[in-house]
């Protein structure tokens, strides 16, 4: 058993707001399968700094980076429509950060949505959804990693899906991260720093009970 420490940095107005979050899981931690949702690819092409924070902490331990064709969708929409960048660009822009990072891209198909679907149900049962526009989706893009390529650390900036795998007991560890472009250089590093050290810390206890 090992124990992880999640730390939550976002930006409210002129008030930095930190969250903090202790979990334990039986997760092998040098053999990580990491997932990235589609916010986060954004933060990665839009901010050189927070793509340097997101090199160090998945050099350490993570053995594959996956994402999916609607994440990547959802990523280009966002780039062409808030960022303004032409289709070309952000198409452009997408595939260098592939490149880049050894990002995989999966398909989404029927037998994954319907297990994200089942999740949605069981989640909003239990607890009020605060962007429910955008948690379905984000539970099948979440759901087909975990079941085609078994994903058991996943990067996304929504508390929400933190809270549903909680609640679903899914042995998948959330890492939420703040919105790159809403946070300044001193919190993203401190993020990182925290989770970095977390990381390290919990690698080097499961190799000393080898």
């Amino acid at each position: 058993m090992q124990s992880t420490h999640s730390i939550t940095v976002q930006q409210r107005g002129d008030k930095i707001q930190r969250y903090e979050s202790k979990n334990s899981s039986d997760l092998i931690i040098e053999e990580d399968i990491a997932g990235l949702d589609a916010n986060v690819l954004v933060d990665l092409i839009e901010s050189d700094e927070f793509k340097q924070n997101i090199r160090e902490q998945v050099s350490f331990g993570v053995w594959k980076i996956y994402t999916t064709n609607i994440a990547l969708g959802e990523a280009r929409h966002v780039l062409i429509k808030k960022r303004r960048y032409t289709h070309e660009d952000a198409t452009n822009k997408i595939q260098n950060l592939l490149k880049e990072f050894n990002i995989i891209k999966i398909d989404h198909n029927g037998e994954g949505n319907e297990l994200g679907n089942k999740w949605v149900n069981f989640v909003k049962s239990k607890i009020l959804i605060k962007k429910f526009s955008t948690f379905p989706n984000d539970c099948r893009i979440l759901a087909n990693l975990f079941k085609h390529v078994k994903v058991n650390i996943y990067f996304t900036e929504d508390q929400d899906l933190e809270k549903a795998v909680n609640i679903l007991k899914v042995p998948i560890r959330i890492r939420v991260v703040g919105e790159a472009s809403q946070l300044d250089n001193f919190e993203i590093k401190r993020f990182f720093k925290e989770q970095f050290k977390e990381k390290r810390r919990a690698f080097h206890k499961s190799r000393k009970r080898r």
